[in-house]
């Protein structure tokens, strides 16, 4: 067998067919390809990977560990920083979710109220998910990216990356996690961030509250929180916003200022960086 056969390509630089792929946002991104026959490294160095087989796979395999073969409805998951090695066969199609970790901690805090200490996403090779197979093809797979609802697609993104949480191998137990605020202290704080978000927030106040040094302060709500204390106060912000587009027949400049924003260009602007839209959008598909 030649040498160059036997080398391994990039996945960037292989011959693979991309389909579509559509940004929700900076922290969440599909994409849909083709490939076949090709020998490939995968470094994922950007974001955690969720991959599915829509068809073909039969022969692709690990070339670097013992693992399955692929197949349709089997799945990877590649976290972030993770490398790996494969040799492809017949012409196969598959969908890759990207998603940042930071996105999928925040996510199990707000559905489940898990401590993101806990999250953490190991490396698997080929398993199968009945419940996220039925996501991919039927929810994701068979819509148009770009012409179905933007909020509706990032809701049945959500509910795949829910879904995998809810399987086995992705939390650790508490007594493995060091670090973060006390739970009473946690809660305190996000109670009264909750309350006070109209107005700046500073961060001598919420060390003072939690009795530590604000460099302390800050590395341990990061921990609890998945997010800096002023990423969490904008996100209890934008989602007033939300809730208030929804519930009122306020002007946007109005609920900006309600909401703690110096604008309506400086809430517009975090707020599309969470949701992908703008608020004006975003109210008008509410009608």
């Amino acid at each position: 067998m030649s040498e160059n056969h036997n080398k391994h390509i990039s996945f960037n630089d292989s011959h693979k067919i991309c389909f579509r792929q559509h940004a929700l946002t900076e922290y969440l991104s599909w994409a849909h390809y083709q490939n076949s026959e090709e020998r490939l490294f995968y470094i994922n160095d950007k974001q955690h990977t969720l991959s599915m087989y829509l068809s073909g796979g039969y022969e692709t395999h690990r070339t670097d560990i013992q693992a399955d073969f692929g197949g349709p409805g089997r799945f990877s998951l590649m976290p972030k920083d993770s490398e790996s090695r494969w040799q492809l066969g017949i012409p196969q199609q598959f969908m890759h979710l990207y998603f940042d970790d930071n996105y999928l901690k925040q996510l199990a805090l707000k559905v489940f109220d898990m401590d993101p200490r806990t999250i953490e996403v190991p490396e698997l090779t080929f398993f199968e998910n009945p419940g996220l197979e039925s996501l991919f093809r039927y929810q994701i797979a068979n819509i148009g990216w770009h012409s179905q609802s933007h909020l509706a697609l990032e809701q049945i993104t959500n509910t795949v990356l829910v879904s995998m949480l809810q399987s086995s191998g992705l939390t650790k137990s508490l007594n493995r996690v060091k670090g973060g605020l006390a739970p009473h202290i946690a809660r305190l704080i996000s109670d009264y961030m909750h309350q006070h978000f109209h107005r700046q927030i500073y961060l001598c106040e919420l060390a003072d509250l939690a009795q530590l040094s604000e460099y302390h302060f800050c590395r341990m709500f990061k921990e609890s929180f998945a997010r800096t204390p002023q990423e969490y106060l904008t996100y209890i912000r934008i989602e007033q916003v939300k809730h208030r587009l929804k519930t009122s027949a306020q002007s946007l400049s109005d609920i900006a200022l309600d909401c703690g924003f110096a604008n309506q260009s400086h809430m517009g602007r975090y707020f599309k960086k969470q949701f992908g839209i703008t608020p004006r959008a975003f109210q008008k598909s509410q009608l």
